[in-house]
């Protein structure tokens, strides 16, 4: 291996290190106990049929939600412990999605009580938006079983309460449910702020315009594109030594930037890798602006694992993030600057550094797309009801 090439494969395996150490010592500083159940992963489940009312009196479906982003939560009027807190919660969520397009709900646990009406007088002392916020009741067996089969939460009518008043009528579950399009997706601990604030940016990305939402497939392509373009650059330019010989020749003859790019040109392999490289150029430039654009619009997304493949996820995210900033974007830029100055021995030796980081950088995205939106990874604890 030429030196050049191994000073870039260096340079590789150096931030792979240091970042792995890093990484080992965040994971081991944020890996102590999690909230059970936030992101469900391959546990996530159907609501199936259903039929509610909600406070105004219409009927409400599995059709309301076939298309929709919502947030639910499990209350009744009566409650005088966790629901006024709850209810809180949510009317605070009702203000930070503001302009998103998710669905409030609040579905009562004692539904032989809560008729439309009560809900309604309920709603207003919340100051609930009739549109965005939805307060559902319907028959009492249904209900709980729904919550218990589907929401994966416990709701349970208490057979024998505390006379002074110190539990609650009816024994539910105090966690937020984040619902897509019918599938109950993420379960979420009201006590903990960090996973409230998690919900709500999944709830606003999952809540994204569908063409937001492609955006890190195609990114995910983009970068897998630029790797082939790389590799078939990279082989197109190893078959003409000739053709780098003798511009070498020229460079160093002190023939004019016009006569070296002939003496490149006349070479068909040599061609191939100027248009190779040009393309893969061009599709990370395409691929950083979608990459800025999908994160203004959906923000950062949290991984879900945990243990060593959160470490490893986070040493693969930080050593692409510093490669892909500090070394390929002036490499890149430098080596395209030596070319166009018809400096092509220059230009081969910070080409032949710059070649494995870039192309490290390019495998990485598609690799962080996968490990980010297709494991199936689930928090722990998350198919237990609580």
């Amino acid at each position: 291996m030429e030196s050049a090439y191994r000073r870039g494969v260096t340079i590789v395996g150096l931030a792979f290190v240091l970042s792995g150490a890093l990484c080992f010592a965040l994971v081991r500083a944020g890996d102590g106990p999690r909230p059970a159940g936030q992101d469900l992963g391959d546990a996530a489940t159907r609501l199936g049929s259903f039929r509610l009312v909600e406070r105004s009196g219409r009927a409400v479906t599995e059709a309301d939600f076939a298309d929709k982003v919502g947030v639910a939560s499990f209350i009744f009027t009566r409650c005088k412990l966790s629901c006024p807190r709850i209810t809180s919660i949510m009317k605070s969520l009702q203000e930070q999605l503001a302009g998103d397009d998710v669905q409030l709900v609040s579905l009562s646990v004692d539904p032989e009580y809560d008729t439309p009406e009560v809900l309604g007088e309920y709603a207003r002392r919340f100051e609930a938006d009739p549109e965005r916020w939805w307060f559902l009741t319907g028959d009492r067996d249904p209900i709980l079983k729904m919550i218990n089969e589907k929401f994966l939460l416990t709701a349970k009518v208490n057979d024998a309460p505390a006379p002074d008043g110190s539990d609650e009528a009816v024994i539910h579950s105090d966690r937020l449910a984040l619902i897509d399009r019918g599938r109950v997706v993420g379960l979420f601990d009201t006590h903990d702020p960090q996973a409230l604030d998690d919900l709500v940016a999944k709830a606003r990305r999952l809540a994204s315009p569908r063409w937001v939402r492609t955006l890190p497939a195609v990114n995910a392509t983009l970068n897998g594109l630029c790797t082939i373009l790389l590799l078939v650059g990279w082989l197109a330019i190893v078959r003409a030594p000739d053709a780098a010989l003798a511009a070498s020749e020229a460079s160093a003859d002190g023939s004019t930037a016009g006569s070296r790019l002939g003496a490149l040109l006349r070479s068909p392999a040599t061609r191939g890798h100027l248009l190779a490289m040009g393309l893969a150029l061009l599709t990370s430039a395409v691929f950083l602006g979608c990459y800025l654009l999908y994160h203004f619009f959906a923000g950062s997304v949290k991984f879900p694992g945990h243990g060593w493949i959160r470490w490893l996820y986070l040493t693969i995210l930080t050593s692409h993030t510093i490669l892909a900033t500090l070394f390929v974007v002036p490499l890149v830029l430098l080596t395209v600057l030596r070319a166009l100055k018809g400096e092509y021995a220059r230009h081969v030796r910070i080409a032949r550094v710059a070649f494995p980081i870039w192309l490290y950088v390019s495998i990485t995205g598609v690799v962080i797309y996968l490990m980010l939106y297709q494991l199936p990874l689930a928090s722990p604890g998350s198919a237990v009801g609580v």
